[in-house]
């Protein structure tokens, strides 16, 4: 497989930063992975909050699949009929 350059060099200046700036670096790209899927779901068609969820869980974490990403709608789903789970909450643009 080839390397990724891009990544091999992103890598390189995270280790040059040191240990306190590589944890700055990770929490702000952590609150932007939620505000950038948070706003790709604004742009798409209305959905319900399970479909949401689904969707959101998707660009989160790609290599949720299968018999666990279907487990965990699974109960999802069935809290949200419950009325026990009212859908995930939207992160604070204040955060940033």
């Amino acid at each position: 497989m080839a390397v990724d350059q891009g990544q091999a060099r992103f890598d390189e200046r995270l280790r040059e930063v040191g240990p306190d700036a590589r944890m700055r670096i990770h929490a702000q790209m952590y609150r932007d992975a939620f505000l950038y899927v948070w706003a790709q779901a604004d742009r798409a068609a209305p959905m319900t909050e399970p479909e949401l969820a689904r969707f959101l869980l998707r660009r989160l974490y790609p290599d949720l699949e299968g018999a666990r990403l279907d487990a965990i709608m699974t109960r999802l789903e069935a809290e949200w009929h419950a009325g026990t789970w009212t859908g995930f909450v939207r992160p604070s643009q204040e955060a940033r």
